[in-house]
């Protein structure tokens, strides 16, 4: 879930154990655990913030695809 808190965009991400979702959110600063992780991003506009991660989920899933 993308959110915005006066300038800044935070992300909230849940997984049900498929996808380590700390290490996404890590990319943008952020961290937690393996299921449920969030970052917090300064200076970047809800719709920038959304192609980020889309690219980032984009890359992680090509990452889990090559090793199956």
């Amino acid at each position: 879930m993308l959110y915005r808190t006066g300038s800044d965009v935070n992300i909230s991400a849940r997984s049900l154990g498929d996808v380590n979702v700390q290490v996404i959110l890590e990319e943008f600063g952020g961290g937690g655990h393996f299921t449920m992780a969030g970052a917090q991003i300064k200076n970047m506009t809800m719709s920038d913030a959304r192609r980020a991660l889309i690219r980032a989920l984009d890359g992680k899933l090509a990452e889990m695809t090559a090793q199956n």
